[in-house]
């Protein structure tokens, strides 16, 4: 197997476990709106779930779509023939991507002000898990645009060149 397969195949896993932690995501969402764990047939187990409904749909919906976005961009680097660093920033970056986005949604469910700032905002004050949503949001919100930039640079040197 060629390394650059093997990088694809890499984001590709990256992506569809990306996915699913989005569809975890949404069974979150089912018990924070039911404040409760039900499973059937098992007991219901009420237990109040942090987070918000709409912190949970962010969580769920977000998570698939960066699942899909991720797996997406394996197929992109193939098509638009990357290679080299170009082909390494833009697998990682959308791998970063992912990840990030990920702690994002669920630090920011745990997290008094959603996860905007490392201090207050309107909705809370500052903690370790709005620090961590944040923090790891935006840093992975740079590797995002390095390799959004460089599919899109790609795409149009291809289209120059046919």
């Amino acid at each position: 197997m060629a390394q650059d397969n093997k990088l694809r195949f890499l984001v590709i896993g990256n992506a569809m476990v990306v996915l699913l932690i989005g569809l975890v995501s949404g069974l979150m969402l089912i018990f924070s709106l039911l404040d409760a764990v039900t499973l059937w047939p098992l007991p219901e187990w009420k237990v109040a779930i942090p987070g918000s409904t709409r912190g949970w749909q962010a969580a769920h919906v977000g998570g698939i779509l960066n699942g899909v976005m991720i797996a997406g961009a394996a197929y992109l680097i193939q098509a638009l023939d990357l290679t080299g660093r170009r082909e390494k920033w833009a697998a990682w970056g959308m791998i970063i991507t992912g990840w990030a986005n990920t702690v994002f949604y669920w630090a920011g469910n745990f997290a008094d002000n959603r996860g905007l700032s490392v201090s207050a905002t309107p909705f809370g004050e500052g903690d370790m898990a709005g620090a961590i949503a944040f923090l790891g949001g935006g840093a992975g919100m740079v590797f995002t645009f390095i390799a959004v930039t460089i599919f899109a640079l790609a795409a149009f040197e291809k289209a120059k060149a046919s």
